[in-house]
């Protein structure tokens, strides 16, 4: 054996490794749902500077390039489609390994597989699987003909954003040239995939695996997910709402604190550098305590707000003023900038006004 074929091989299977460990998961497709969510929570940060003219303007505000925004869509959009493809296979195989591979010439391997004997990993080498496209069009024909399971009934349904999904993927996987635009990738992924994402994750057969693709709890009692679904079926959504909940549940994905009762000393250890590191960003000023404010994400009193001062003169007196234009969570790395956005409590959430 060639050292290339070697080293393709040195690994392990997934579906005995959790098997093993009794997981409940034999793919990456909850790993990529991960992968998808935190992509598309990170599109507020890559805008957040500019955020007056992708929150606030006419939809018809040509997106300006933005590679981060590019990467963090292209990331989106592939791994949502990718965890789609693995759950259909999944269902799929729940009935037969061969409703999910293409057997062309290995007549003896095809022969063993349908008298389920028993067949060595070794012996799949080269065996491609369905595409997503077929995998789809195979699970919405077995429904129809009430061979699956009415749990999933809710994918024939939704066939159409399945296809629309596969298509967008396509126009980047194949092409490399089609990005949405800011908030119009908001309106899709939160009218039309988040419901569909919650409905997969709420499967008998998944619903003990939120730990391997949701945030953790946010301190402040809400469930981005769930908001942005509610926010993208009004008639008018508001961008800039939208912008603050996929901001909590960025910091959320990337909160250091375990919250396990094991680790307490770590978490407390992370807690008090993070609140000395954000007295240390107002070690020069005397009203620094009243600038700092616990974290709607992970709790810690390490919630920065940044102000800046300027001043007029309208000829008969001079105008002060002082504004907080930036926001900054040093244990989580929440972060706002005002442009675009307003206070929690106008968007009806029980939380101290960033923006004084």
């Amino acid at each position: 054996m060639d050292e290339i074929r070697r080293l393709c091989r040195d690994g392990f299977s997934l579906e005995d490794i959790f098997k093993l460990r009794n997981r409940g998961i034999d793919s990456v497709a909850f790993l990529s749902l991960n992968i998808a969510l935190k992509s598309y929570m990170s599109t507020y940060k890559n805008v957040s500077i500019c955020g007056n003219v992708y929150l606030n303007e006419s939809p018809n505000t040509e997106m300006k390039p933005n590679m981060e925004y590019i990467k963090n869509y292209s990331e989106t959009i592939t791994h949502f489609q990718h965890f789609f493809e693995l759950v259909f296979k999944d269902i799929l195989r729940t009935e037969h390994e061969l409703l999910v591979l293409e057997i062309v010439n290995k007549h003896d391997l095809l022969y063993k597989m349908l008298q389920n004997e028993s067949v060595k990993e070794i012996e799949l080498e080269g065996i491609n699987t369905i595409s997503f496209k077929v995998a789809l069009d195979r699970l919405c024909a077995l429904i129809d003909s009430n061979r699956i399971d009415k749990n999933y009934s809710f994918i024939k349904d939704n066939k159409r954003e399945f296809e629309s999904l596969n298509t967008l993927r396509n126009r980047i996987w194949h092409r490399g040239r089609f990005v949405m635009n800011y908030r119009v990738l908001d309106l899709y992924i939160g009218r039309y995939i988040l419901p569909i994402v919650k409905q997969v994750a709420n499967l008998p057969k998944y619903i003990d695996l939120n730990h391997y693709w949701k945030y953790k709890p946010l301190e402040l009692e809400l469930d981005p997910i769930d908001e942005i679904i509610i926010e993208c079926t009004r008639d008018n959504p508001k961008y800039d709402k939208i912008a603050f909940l996929k901001e909590l549940g960025r910091a959320s994905y990337d909160n250091p604190l375990s919250g396990v009762a094991f680790a307490h000393h770590f978490d407390e250890a992370i807690k008090v550098r993070s609140s000395l590191i954000a007295k240390n960003e107002l070690v020069d000023s005397w009203e620094g305590e009243y600038r700092i404010i616990d974290c709607p994400v992970c709790g810690v009193h390490s919630l920065v707000k940044y102000e800046e001062s300027d001043f007029d003169y309208d000829g008969n007196q001079i105008i002060h003023w002082t504004v907080v234009w930036n926001v900054k969570c040093f244990c989580c790395s929440l972060e706002y900038y005002r442009s675009g956005l307003k206070n929690p409590k106008d968007y009806g959430y029980d939380f101290p006004n960033l923006w004084d």
